[in-house]
């Protein structure tokens, strides 16, 4: 209702990866360092709930993670949002992933999101960094007259500014990304169109692009507190990269099981699973204001 106070939500993810194979995949220069376009940074999951549910996210898209599988997921999110988290990568504090973001929605429009992406590595005597900064807005295209109904059309789009930092040279490039989603009562599907324009600039002169991704996906809640999903993602080389499923039961309206697999197809093929955990705690608020801070946990 208008005049309202808009509602304020504190969640903060934190995401242990107990493995990184299948996620930085080989692409080191002859200097040791990782080019941005073949390290896997920007594919890097940065939502610990799609992770738990094998990625399988794209026409889920819910919460700041709609802005990296699928940016026109955001305008599900109707209040603000503050997301963070972090990742050891391999357990020894030498690669660590750190993610956050903030989102502010616009009542019956869509939301805008502004984030910052990290990956650094401190493997002497090499070190190197990453950073993705990025600006992400979803706006509805449509939407269900009645709010019960929960249908909705609805596009969105990435901007993303990228940073690369080694001892010998640096980088910096842009990317963009469009996506769009179509949800109906209990069925769901999307499509993220990833580095559709992109370009890295390095000091020596050099210019490159991020490949093209594209992430395909649909969503079936049969029931309100159960959901499975499907994805897959595709490039010009790889038709498909790979397949995932994934689901998520909801015990309660604070507690949440997830579990998923991902078969990869590509000259050696891999079969991973992974699995987390969601926690909500409501935080009591004597104002108008609903407060609440959520915990995920994901392994794969």
């Amino acid at each position: 209702m208008k005049g309202k106070l808009k509602f304020l939500t504190l969640a903060i993810f934190i995401n242990f990866i107990l493995s990184l194979k299948g996620i930085i995949p080989p692409g080191y220069t002859n200097e040791g360092y990782l080019y941005i376009k073949d390290s896997g940074f920007v594919n890097l999951p940065i939502n610990a709930r799609a992770k738990g549910m094998g990625e399988a996210f794209v026409a889920v898209a819910e919460g700041y993670g709609g802005g990296y599988f699928n940016p026109a997921g955001l305008v599900q999110i109707k209040q603000r949002e503050l997301g963070m988290m972090y990742s050891d990568l391999y357990g020894l504090g030498l690669l660590t992933h750190s993610f956050l973001c903030f989102t502010e929605p616009s009542p019956h429009k869509g939301a805008g999101e502004l984030s910052w992406n990290h990956l650094s590595a401190n493997l002497e005597p090499e070190r190197w960094s990453y950073d993705l900064f990025c600006y992400s807005y979803g706006q509805f295209l449509s939407k269900a007259e009645t709010p019960s109904e929960e249908a909705f059309n609805a596009w969105g789009v990435n901007l993303k500014y990228l940073k690369q930092t080694t001892d010998l040279e640096d980088a910096t490039g842009y990317s963009l990304d469009v996506g769009f989603l179509k949800r109906e009562k209990k069925f769901s599907w999307g499509v993220s169109l990833q580095n559709v324009l992109s370009q890295i600039d390095w000091q020596t002169g050099k210019k490159e692009s991020i490949p093209l991704n594209i992430k395909m996906g649909t969503a079936y809640k049969p029931v309100p507190r159960f959901l499975l999903a499907l994805d897959t993602n595709l490039s010009l080389e790889n038709l498909p990269e790979d397949i995932s499923l994934g689901g998520e039961w909801c015990f309660s309206n604070r507690i949440a099981l997830r579990l998923g697999i991902v078969k990869i197809f590509q000259e050696e093929s891999d079969l991973s699973l992974s699995g987390g955990l969601g926690f909500y705690l409501p935080v009591q608020a004597k104002t108008k204001i609903t407060r609440g801070i959520g915990f995920d946990y994901a392994f794969s």
